[in-house]
């Protein structure tokens, strides 16, 4: 008998005590899914699952991190939900744990579900362009499904925080990767080979970065794909609709 529970400890993990389980009476299914996202992100945790939450299922985050002695450590969390609310629990991976992980999740998770979903500009004036590469687990929360198939999705965000016109153009953005080698966006046929099939391909498809100006005080978001790599920065230009004037723009990939 004791061999079953040891073995149940170890698949299972150690139960998490009451004072480490966090009930959100109002919180989404969807809503706590994401949290939790960010939660463990925060922690620095390598996300390596991600689950959605919903009221007929159990969703999850589990993760990965190095600790600074090399051993590498796994949290994981659960979340059951319904018209009422949310649960997140930790599940501490130790047979003797000293709920390390459980008490800095409830009190970074504590913060984070106090601010909203937005991404916040870095400034309030000037130009800003933003390049950020959609992970599988994203896409999961974000688009319901996986972007792109054998590619690298991203989503730009152009704020023109300035009192002048510009323009976009996603030819006249390109992706750099690792070893200094530009990539343009796909297009065409390889494009449409590319991007998933399913909920998540639909959103990307629905939502392409198009070449046009964006009116001062306006901000732009869409999608675009590239060939598969691991991307360090994107070279953008942006030209002045008025003088005709462009602009390039060194942007870390994020």
């Amino acid at each position: 008998m004791w061999f079953l529970l040891l073995l149940a400890a170890l698949l299972f993990g150690c139960p998490t005590p009451p004072q480490f389980t966090e009930v959100r009476p109002g919180l989404s299914c969807d809503r706590a899914t994401r949290v939790a996202y960010r939660t463990m992100l925060a922690l620095g945790y390598t996300i390596t699952d991600v689950v959605r939450a919903s009221p007929e299922r159990t969703g999850g985050i589990t993760g990965t991190k190095t600790l600074r002695d090399g051993r590498q450590t796994t949290g994981r969390v659960t979340i059951t939900c319904d018209a009422a609310g949310a649960v997140i629990r930790p599940v501490e991976d130790s047979l003797l744990p000293d709920f390390e992980f459980s008490r800095a999740f409830g009190y970074s998770f504590k913060e984070l579900v106090r601010s909203p979903e937005v991404e916040e500009p870095r400034a309030g004036t000037g130009l800003q362009v933003l390049v950020h590469v959609v992970s599988p687990q994203e896409a999961t929360l974000d688009l319901g499904g996986p972007a792109a198939t054998g590619a690298t999705a991203v989503r730009v965000t152009v704020r023109n925080n300035t009192d002048r016109a510009v323009a976009v153009d996603p030819e006249r953005i390109e992706l750099v990767d690792a070893g200094g080698s530009p990539a343009n966006a796909l297009a065409g046929s390889r494009l449409d080979a590319a991007i998933a099939a399913g909920p998540g391909g639909a959103a990307v498809r629905s939502a392409p970065l198009r070449k046009g100006r964006i009116a001062a005080n306006t901000t732009l978001v869409g999608y675009l794909v590239y060939p598969a790599a691991g991307y360090r920065e994107a070279r953008i230009t942006i030209e002045d609709v008025e003088t005709g004037e462009s602009e390039g723009f060194v942007s870390p990939i994020e």
